[in-house]
């Protein structure tokens, strides 16, 4: 399984939950108004890279449930034959000629879901674009079918460089990938992944963290500066993440890193309610020759290794917004117990975690929730 594969198996199981393939039926009418909202990110490959994950993105901006969910890739005006997109998830989606439909669980009003997705690099040209679109049932039961597709270039970059990708679910969330709800007063874990998708690794690692009104982190973590009201972090990683392409699995370095923050909701916050606003952004600096393939600190740089301010090949995926969602007067759902994919079961109060050979192996004792993502890892076990 390679990096790509692995997480999309992590961002996916963590962002949007699909539904068995079957035969498409007709809509049926909707309960009430649903405005779905789909955009597109993370299109542009750096020059040397196989293939990177972009995303989907579909937003429920209406007052109702939206259920019946289609997502469906137009890429007929896309050149397969220098970058490709494989069916996202062959459970899930068919393809019939050029369009790949995928069937997504209901989403909630206030949700935002990420269908992660694959570009291959499988020639050199110009790849074209691709659209996507969004669909639900009911018919003209959307409020604003203006904003229920997107079109989006897909390049290949001159340049090489960094790409970073970052993936957010909602929270709470379950081992399913449903979105649950927390209590007032209640505390919850946020979790969200890092890639490097680019052709050049990525050091001093930086990641800033904004939460939704009424949220606030739990705990003041070594590394991390929080903003007055505590709901902003900004956090730098001594640890680099090097090209996807050029991980092994053996050991490390990583391309790829999970992170967990413990954070509560306010007794005071509106309920029930999705509390809207929550940013997560990455950023980071590349590392020049001499080339060390086993660096790892960034805070302290090796002689002849310069740190230089990095410039990302692509930076329509550097954030992801995610909502949290609070549940109602007794009506807490799940709020103790939200993990992120595959990767539930690992943290457990502990630090710094390596994936690897099925199985974790605890690298350092830090209050900091951090789980690096290597290839060849299906279900990890404790």
């Amino acid at each position: 399984m390679n990096v790509r594969t692995r997480v999309l198996a992590y961002a996916g199981a963590a962002a949007v939950g699909l539904v068995a393939a079957g035969a498409f039926a007709a809509p049926a009418l909707a309960a009430g108004p649903t405005d779905l909202a789909l955009t597109l990110s993370g299109t542009t490959l750096a020059a040397t890279t196989s293939g990177k994950v972009a995303t989907a993105t579909v937003t429920n901006k209406g007052a109702e449930t939206a259920t019946g969910i289609v997502i469906t890739f137009d890429l007929s005006a896309l050149d397969t034959g220098v970058v490709d997109l494989p069916v996202p998830a062959p459970d899930a989606c068919e393809q019939s000629g050029a369009k790949i439909a995928c069937r997504v669980l209901d989403i909630k009003p206030g949700e935002n879901a990420d269908l992660p997705f694959e570009l291959i690099r499988t020639g050199d040209g110009t790849p074209g674009k691709i659209t996507a679109t969004v669909s639900h049932e009911g018919e003209d039961a959307d409020a604003d079918a203006g904003n229920d597709s997107a079109t989006a270039t897909v390049t290949i970059s001159e340049s090489t460089g960094p790409d970073l990708t970052v993936f957010v679910p909602d929270v709470p969330i379950d081992e399913e990938g449903t979105t649950g709800t927390v209590a007032p007063g209640e505390q919850t874990e946020l979790g969200y992944l890092v890639a490097n998708f680019g052709d050049e690794a990525v050091g001093a690692l930086k990641l800033t963290i904004q939460l939704p009104e009424h949220v606030t982190f739990v705990e003041q973590e070594e590394g991390c500066e929080y903003s007055a009201d505590n709901r902003t972090a900004t956090c730098s990683y001594d640890f680099a993440l090097i090209p996807a392409d050029e991980d092994t699995g053996e050991g490390g370095p990583y391309s790829a890193a999970g992170f967990f923050n413990l954070i509560k909701v306010a007794e005071d916050a509106p309920a029930p309610s999705v509390l809207d606003g929550g940013l997560v952004s990455a950023e980071g600096t590349v590392l020049r020759e001499p080339r060390v393939e086993s660096f790892r600190a960034a805070s302290a740089l090796p002689e002849g290794v310069e740190g230089l301010s990095a410039k990302d090949v692509d930076e329509s995926d550097n954030s992801d917004e995610f909502s949290v969602h609070v549940a109602g007067s007794g009506g807490g759902g799940g709020g103790e117990l939200p993990v992120t994919g595959v990767q539930a079961g690992l943290i457990g109060g502990v630090g710094l975690l390596v994936v690897a050979g099925g199985g974790a192996m605890l690298l350092m004792s830090r209050r900091r929730r951090v789980v690096l993502a290597v290839p060849d890892d299906e279900k990890p076990t404790v």
